[in-house]
Parts: structure tokens; C-alpha cells; sequence
């Protein structure tokens, strides 16, 4: 005659109790792990706008010897966020609006635009109005330091030199990737 199964071999299921710690404690991991990659995300922002600025300083050097004329890079702050514009001709010729657009006299043309709204958390800071790089050897007048600063302090600086060479660097010193101003 079979035996019948024991109380003690019978299968049994996950408790409420067990189940919830199994959620709970990825839950709360989770939950430790997001303001870090906010954080992260947010100098990501920072290291990217800081790149393309200094790429633009270089391509503004450049395009003033190759193209034997003064090249302009203006500065402005608007409430919606801040920009900055690459363009030929004369000083002040170009400003940016605070929608993000470029306004240019007549004959002036723009070489870059770049807007950064105030949304990103990431603020361009000149201590200049404008920086002129000039046709010969890119040499700039106006020179200057540019901040790009996030929300929580970090702040990435770039300090144009006379010849036109750009040198970066973090006051707050808290960018690893960044010598100390």
C-alpha cells in the first residue's frame, strides 16, 4: 500500500511577509542610487557644455587665420537661459535674443549659436561681453575667463589667453578631471 506524503515534504509557497522584503530592499537600493546618478547625469551635463565651449574657442581661433578676418564671440544672459554666438564682422554686431535667436545687422553672419536653457541647470558666465579673435596668428583681444557652473556648485573654467589658447580649469576644485584655478 503507497505511503502518503508526510506534512513535512509538502511544497510550500513564499509568505506575504517574505515577498515584500524581497521588493523592499531592491526598493530602497533604488532609492539610495538615484540622487548619485542625478548627480552623475548632472556633471555629465556640465563636462558636455564645457566641451563644446571649448571646441567653439578653437574653431574660432581657427576660423579667424583661415579666413584672414576678425571672428566675434559675444556673451548674454537671459532669464530662459544663457548663449553665446560665433560670428564674422565687427564687435556687437550679433547678439542673441532671449528666445535663443541670433539677431545680426545686415552684412554679419553667424557662425555658431549655442543656447543653454535655464532648464538644463547649467549657467555660461563670462567676464567679458565679447571676445574678438583676430586674423593674425588668432591672437584675441578681450581676453577672459568663461564659467560654466551647474546648480550644485561645480564649476568648469576656461581662460582665454592673449595668443588665443584655452586652459581649463575648476576653482571649486571638486572635478577630478580638473586642476585646481
Amino acid at each position: 500500500m503507497p505511503k502518503l506524503l508526510s506534512t513535512s515534504l509538502q511544497c510550500r509557497g513564499f509568505s506575504l511577509v517574505e515577498l515584500c522584503v524581497c521588493v523592499a530592499v531592491p526598493a530602497i537600493l533604488m532609492a539610495m542610487a538615484l540622487p548619485s546618478l542625478a548627480q552623475l547625469k548632472q556633471r555629465q551635463r556640465l563636462e558636455l557644455v564645457a566641451q563644446t565651449m571649448m571646441a567653439n574657442l578653437q574653431e574660432a581661433r581657427s576660423e579667424a587665420v583661415s579666413r584672414a578676418d576678425a571672428v566675434q564671440l559675444r556673451f548674454s544672459r537671459h532669464a530662459g537661459g544663457s548663449c553665446y554666438i560665433l560670428h564674422t564682422g565687427a564687435s556687437g554686431q550679433c547678439q542673441c535674443e532671449a528666445n535663443g535667436q541670433a539677431v545680426c545687422a545686415a552684412n554679419e553672419r553667424v557662425l555658431k549659436l549655442e543656447w543653454i536653457p535655464s532648464d538644463q541647470n547649467i549657467a555660461v558666465r563670462a567676464n567679458v561681453a565679447n571676445m574678438s579673435f583676430q586674423a593674425r596668428q588668432g591672437a584675441v583681444t578681450s581676453t577672459g575667463s568663461i564659467d560654466i557652473s551647474s546648480n550644485n556648485g561645480e564649476t568648469i573654467r576656461h581662460v582665454v589667453s592673449i595668443a588665443g589658447r584655452v586652459r581649463s580649469c575648476s576653482p571649486t576644485g571638486e572635478l577630478h578631471l580638473f586642476p585646481r584655478c
